[in-house]
């Protein structure tokens, strides 16, 4: 894992705080778990994101481009062709 600082308003540390010693987590935890839903969330239907997440090594430029190809997908393209068993 990577350690980072983070910065916060007193109050949600307080927050935090109390959760942990209710719950018996570390704080770290919380915040790793909160983000973890967060990011599911706000991302599901993110095309975008997904294609970063997939493709890592790709530039912005390179990103678009592919984000455009998959936007002009139509249904057809999208359909399985014929199965055969050999």
């Amino acid at each position: 894992m990577n350690r980072k600082s983070i910065v916060m308003d007193k109050e949600l540390w307080e927050h935090l705080k109390i959760f942990k010693e209710l719950h018996k987590k570390s704080i770290s935890f919380i915040i790793r778990e909160a983000v973890k839903k967060y990011l599911e969330e706000k991302t599901k239907n993110d095309l975008a994101y997904k294609m970063r997440v997939l493709t890592p090594y790709v530039d912005d430029k390179e990103q678009e481009e592919i984000k455009n190809i998959l936007s002009n997908l139509t249904k057809e393209d999208l359909e399985t062709g014929e199965i055969i068993e050999i």
